[in-house]
């Protein structure tokens, strides 16, 4: 009999068992198994090689129980609370179990197992959890796994052995609705911010390179001021495609877009003009104004 789960398919057989004035001893020697007489005016007895006919005799047993004592895996599942206390982890925890105690299994045949091991397992996953934020929980599934995996218990009242080997987690439902809005959140803000001071780097090497022509006699002053020129509203256009693009892919709204292209072609290489008969904004700022009217 496959053991697809745990309640009852461990007890691979029950049958109606009459010994009589010379009670037979069952066969027992069956490689992962383990035999059980129960029903009797005494104890239950899991037959091994000491075991008698006269012990048998004496209990007047009706049942024969074949209980499974091979290790098998247990998967289970349950939700813990991340840093954000109103969302969740899902929790997944797969564990090693072995019947090592035959008799005491089998009275406790019908215990809830994934019940049991949420309540034995929840209490340090809990724990750990909740010192975990969604926006970063890396190393939380090797952190459960070092703490649960200490586990190698016998538990007496159930009769079975267990042993942690796995725990992944990751968030819930709702969980990862919050964490797609926050990393877009994060990913719109660093493009801007990456942008602007790429930009403003680029602007200021640009028109000190063109100065330094002038200095040097190699430029006129009204040469360095339309190169200068030409180079911001060069800035300008790409930063205006650059945006459409990003509005295009839903990464920024049009509001936001203002300040991309903003942070993108404001630099010194507009205040070099200053005098020359075109604003600190110039061109470029009488195109943004055409793009973005009443923002």
């Amino acid at each position: 009999m496959e053991m697809n789960a745990f309640q009852n398919k461990l007890i691979l057989g029950e049958v109606s068992y009459e010994g009589g004035l010379f009670p037979k001893i069952p066969k027992f020697q069956k490689e992962g198994s383990a035999f059980i007489l129960t029903g009797g005016y005494g104890d239950d007895i899991c037959i091994t090689e000491r075991t008698t006919s006269r012990e048998i005799r004496r209990g007047k047993y009706t049942r024969l129980v074949e209980v499974s004592t091979r290790p098998y895996v247990k998967e289970i599942r349950f939700r813990s609370n991340a840093k954000e206390q109103a969302y969740s982890f899902d929790v997944y925890v797969k564990a090693v179990i072995r019947v090592e105690n035959p008799i005491t299994f089998y009275h406790n045949r019908n215990l809830d197992v994934d019940g049991y091991f949420h309540n034995l397992l929840s209490i340090d996953v809990k724990q750990i959890t909740r010192q975990y934020s969604l926006l970063d929980y890396g190393g939380l599934d090797l952190v459960l796994t070092q703490k649960l995996s200490a586990y190698n218990n016998l538990d007496t009242a159930t009769g079975f052995s267990y042993q942690v080997s796995q725990v992944d987690a990751e968030p819930g439902g709702e969980a990862k609705e919050f964490v797609a809005r926050s990393s877009k959140q994060q990913l719109e803000t660093a493009l801007s911010s990456q942008a602007g001071a790429l930009a403003r780097r680029l602007t200021t090497d640009y028109a000190e390179a063109v100065m330094m022509e002038v200095t040097e006699g190699k430029l006129s002053l009204q040469e360095a001021i339309l190169r200068i020129e030409q180079h911001q509203d060069s800035r300008f256009d790409k930063a205006v495609d650059e945006a459409a693009k990003l509005i295009e892919r839903g990464l920024l709204t049009e509001k936001q877009a203002k300040v991309y292209i903003q942070s993108g072609t404001k630099g010194p290489g507009r205040q070099l003009m200053s005098g020359s008969g075109t604003t600190e904004a110039g061109q470029s700022q009488d195109g943004f104004d055409e793009l973005y009217p009443g923002e």
